[in-house]
């Protein structure tokens, strides 16, 4: 029996220093600019901005839209909107700093929303773009709007998914803050991340209540776009984006201000229902120029959960004229709250 448990620990000990491992190996610096995939639709790039190493997927032709993923997601969220929207654009959908092919610096960078924007002004500019539209969900919608706020100059319009732009009492990712605050216990947890042992698991978390209406192969293709997002995790990052609601600075003033035409979606079924909801009446009350449009059975990550519906609607929001042609991708059933 004690010959029995001495192996047992050995193997816990063995697998724990292995996984320790496996948390621990992400790359800090990405200078030979290698991916950890190819992706699926689109070129890889890369642009050195600052002295970071930043990667984006190039898909498309025509005027620029920037799409930031959420919290410690990368690109990939964006694959099942890819190919209704490159139809139309050209589209940058980025790695931000901390994930992805992205540089993942331990100090020196907060990842706070307001540090991301100005990073992601830098660069455009080093692309020479002029003015873009942007997409983003979440801490991504987060720092559209941010962009939105601070450079006016530089944005065209503006589509967020649940994104926030007003502090709110009820502060998502308090499990992340705990476990990967703890040097150990946070490269472990990493590293299982990184192995991909939950990736089923996370994948259902994240559909909520809409997993149950996907279909096995939706559920398979989401799925994968977990795990490959999840290949790149990295402990400080991820510790330090879970904390950026409480870290970036209160933008709700300069928020008021937003000239730029704003989309902002959100779901009836969202975990962040209500932190999204308040954020949809202070726009509602504040610009002249926003669209607000629930989905009635919309969970939080609507990219993922109704991609045709939402690329029908940023076709639509940009089109000059209704130039976007008609009947091309169904229309969603939606509410339009007033």
């Amino acid at each position: 029996m004690k010959e029995r448990l001495t192996q047992k620990s050995f193997l816990i000990f063995l697998f724990s220093c292995l996984i320790f491992n496996v948390g621990c190996s992400y790359m800090v610096r990405n200078d030979k600019h290698q991916v950890y995939l190819k992706p699926r639709y689109g070129m890889d790039k890369f642009i050195s901005v600052e002295g970071y190493n930043l990667h984006y997927v190039e898909a498309g032709e025509g005027e620029p839209i920037l799409l930031i993923p959420g919290a410690f997601s990368t690109y990939r969220h964006w694959n099942r909107v890819i190919p209704y929207l490159s139809e139309h654009y050209k589209l940058l959908c980025l790695d931000y700093l901390g994930v992805g092919d992205s540089d993942k610096p331990k100090t020196g960078f907060g990842y706070t929303i307001e540090e991301q924007a100005d990073l992601i002004v830098k660069m455009i500019e080093a692309l020479q773009i002029q003015k873009f539209h942007i997409l983003g969900v979440s801490y991504g919608g987060a720092i559209a709007l941010n962009l939105a706020a601070r450079y006016p100059e530089k944005v065209d319009r503006i589509i967020s998914i649940e994104g926030n732009g007003i502090k709110h009492q009820n502060v998502p990712y308090k499990p992340m803050k705990g476990l990967l605050g703890w040097p150990v216990l946070g490269e472990l947890s990493i590293g299982l991340i990184r192995a991909g042992i939950a990736d089923r698991l996370v994948a259902k978390s994240v559909m909520g209540k809409a997993w149950e209406q996907m279909s096995e192969a939706e559920r398979k293709e989401v799925a994968e776009i977990m795990a490959q997002s999840n290949k790149t995790a990295s402990r400080v990052s991820w510790h330090l984006i879970s904390r950026t609601l409480e870290t970036s600075r209160d933008f709700t003033d300069q928020a008021k201000t937003i000239q730029t035409p704003v989309l902002y979606l959100y779901g009836e079924n969202s975990y962040y229902h209500g932190m999204a909801e308040t954020n949809a009446e202070f726009l509602r009350a504040h610009l002249q120029n926003v669209e607000i449009v629930r989905f009635n059975d919309g969970i939080h990550d609507l990219e993922l959960q109704k991609p045709k519906e939402v690329a029908a609607l940023v076709l639509e929001f940009l089109a000059e004229n209704g130039a976007a042609e008609e009947g091309e991708i169904p229309k969603p059933q939606i509410s339009n709250p007033k």
